[in-house]
Protein backbone atom coordinates (compact mmCIF):
# COMPACT_ATOMS: atom_id res chain seq x y z
CA UNK A 1 0.00 0.00 0.00
CA UNK A 2 1.26 3.45 -0.88
CA UNK A 3 1.81 6.07 1.80
CA UNK A 4 0.79 9.64 1.04
CA UNK A 5 2.14 12.42 3.27
CA UNK A 6 0.39 15.79 3.10
CA UNK A 7 2.47 18.67 4.44
CA UNK A 8 0.20 21.61 5.24
CA UNK A 9 2.50 24.63 5.02
CA UNK A 10 1.23 27.75 6.78
CA UNK A 11 2.89 30.10 4.31
CA UNK A 12 2.05 31.51 0.90
CA UNK A 13 5.69 31.97 -0.03
CA UNK A 14 6.82 29.97 -3.07
CA UNK A 15 10.33 30.07 -1.61
CA UNK A 16 9.11 28.43 1.63
CA UNK A 17 7.32 25.69 -0.32
CA UNK A 18 10.42 25.03 -2.45
CA UNK A 19 12.64 25.07 0.64
CA UNK A 20 10.43 22.53 2.42
CA UNK A 21 10.55 20.30 -0.66
CA UNK A 22 14.35 20.48 -0.66
CA UNK A 23 14.48 19.63 3.05
CA UNK A 24 12.26 16.59 2.43
CA UNK A 25 14.47 15.55 -0.50
CA UNK A 26 17.54 15.79 1.74
CA UNK A 27 15.91 13.66 4.42
CA UNK A 28 14.60 11.01 1.99
CA UNK A 29 17.89 10.76 0.10
CA UNK A 30 19.82 10.24 3.32
CA UNK A 31 17.37 7.42 4.15
CA UNK A 32 18.32 5.71 0.88
CA UNK A 33 15.36 6.66 -1.30
CA UNK A 34 15.46 7.69 -4.94
CA UNK A 35 13.34 10.82 -5.34
CA UNK A 36 11.40 12.31 -8.21
CA UNK A 37 10.10 15.88 -7.88
CA UNK A 38 7.24 16.75 -10.23
CA UNK A 39 6.99 20.47 -11.01
CA UNK A 40 4.64 22.59 -13.12
CA UNK A 41 7.24 23.88 -15.57
CA UNK A 42 10.86 23.92 -16.67
CA UNK A 43 11.27 27.24 -14.83
CA UNK A 44 10.04 25.66 -11.57
CA UNK A 45 12.37 22.69 -12.12
CA UNK A 46 15.31 25.06 -12.66
CA UNK A 47 14.42 26.99 -9.51
CA UNK A 48 14.51 23.76 -7.45
CA UNK A 49 17.72 22.73 -9.19
CA UNK A 50 19.44 25.90 -7.95
CA UNK A 51 18.01 25.51 -4.46
CA UNK A 52 19.19 21.89 -4.20
CA UNK A 53 22.72 22.99 -5.13
CA UNK A 54 22.76 25.58 -2.36
CA UNK A 55 20.65 23.91 0.35
CA UNK A 56 23.59 23.13 2.63
CA UNK A 57 27.15 24.34 2.55
CA UNK A 58 28.55 21.05 3.82
CA UNK A 59 26.68 18.49 1.69
CA UNK A 60 25.69 17.65 -1.85
CA UNK A 61 22.40 16.28 -3.15
CA UNK A 62 23.05 14.47 -6.47
CA UNK A 63 20.30 15.56 -8.84
CA UNK A 64 19.42 16.42 -12.42
CA UNK A 65 16.52 17.85 -14.35
CA UNK A 66 14.60 15.03 -16.05
CA UNK A 67 14.43 13.93 -18.82
CA UNK A 68 18.19 13.63 -19.10
CA UNK A 69 18.41 10.06 -20.33
CA UNK A 70 22.11 9.83 -19.53
CA UNK A 71 21.64 10.76 -15.86
CA UNK A 72 21.76 8.18 -13.09
CA UNK A 73 21.32 10.73 -10.29
CA UNK A 74 19.11 9.43 -7.46
CA UNK A 75 17.20 12.73 -7.38
CA UNK A 76 15.38 13.87 -10.51
CA UNK A 77 13.33 17.03 -11.08
CA UNK A 78 10.73 16.76 -13.82
CA UNK A 79 8.13 18.96 -15.43
CA UNK A 80 6.50 16.72 -18.06
CA UNK A 81 4.24 13.66 -17.97
CA UNK A 82 7.18 11.50 -19.05
CA UNK A 83 7.77 8.68 -16.57
CA UNK A 84 11.04 8.56 -14.63
CA UNK A 85 11.71 4.90 -13.82
CA UNK A 86 13.36 3.53 -10.70
CA UNK A 87 12.26 6.16 -8.18
CA UNK A 88 10.71 5.37 -4.76
CA UNK A 89 9.41 8.77 -3.62
CA UNK A 90 7.37 11.32 -5.54
CA UNK A 91 7.33 14.90 -4.28
CA UNK A 92 4.44 16.48 -6.11
CA UNK A 93 4.78 20.25 -6.50
CA UNK A 94 1.80 20.51 -8.86
CA UNK A 95 -1.89 21.05 -8.22
CA UNK A 96 -2.95 17.71 -9.72
CA UNK A 97 -2.12 14.03 -9.24
CA UNK A 98 0.47 12.97 -11.84
CA UNK A 99 -0.76 10.15 -14.06
CA UNK A 100 2.23 7.98 -13.12
CA UNK A 101 1.77 8.26 -9.31
CA UNK A 102 1.22 4.51 -8.79
CA UNK A 103 4.84 3.61 -9.50
CA UNK A 104 5.98 5.25 -6.23
CA UNK A 105 6.03 3.74 -2.72
CA UNK A 106 5.62 7.11 -1.08
CA UNK A 107 4.11 10.37 -2.26
CA UNK A 108 4.62 13.78 -0.71
CA UNK A 109 2.10 16.56 -1.27
CA UNK A 110 2.97 20.08 -0.08
CA UNK A 111 -0.05 22.34 0.34
CA UNK A 112 0.61 26.05 0.82
CA UNK A 113 -1.75 28.46 2.54
CA UNK A 114 -3.79 29.82 -0.36
CA UNK A 115 -7.43 29.03 -1.03
CA UNK A 116 -6.66 27.56 -4.47
CA UNK A 117 -3.88 25.34 -3.12
CA UNK A 118 -6.03 24.16 -0.20
CA UNK A 119 -8.93 23.27 -2.50
CA UNK A 120 -6.65 21.42 -4.94
CA UNK A 121 -5.05 19.64 -1.97
CA UNK A 122 -8.44 18.55 -0.67
CA UNK A 123 -9.26 17.06 -4.09
CA UNK A 124 -5.98 15.13 -4.11
CA UNK A 125 -6.59 13.98 -0.53
CA UNK A 126 -10.05 12.65 -1.46
CA UNK A 127 -8.63 10.99 -4.59
CA UNK A 128 -6.00 9.10 -2.60
CA UNK A 129 -8.47 8.23 0.16
CA UNK A 130 -10.87 6.74 -2.39
CA UNK A 131 -7.98 4.62 -3.69
CA UNK A 132 -7.54 3.22 -0.18
CA UNK A 133 -4.07 4.64 0.34
CA UNK A 134 -2.53 5.34 3.73
CA UNK A 135 -2.75 9.08 4.39
CA UNK A 136 -0.88 11.15 6.92
CA UNK A 137 -0.89 14.92 7.47
CA UNK A 138 1.86 17.11 8.88
CA UNK A 139 1.19 20.67 10.05
CA UNK A 140 4.16 22.90 9.18
CA UNK A 141 4.37 26.38 10.71
CA UNK A 142 7.22 28.65 9.69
Amino acid sequence: MHQIDFYILHSISRHEKDYLACQLVDKAWHQGYRIYIQTESLMAAQRLDVMLWTLKDDSFLPHDIFPDVSSIAPIQIGYTEQICQGMNVLINMTSTVPSFFEQFQRIVEIIDDTSLAREAGRKRYRFFKEKGMRLKTHDIKR
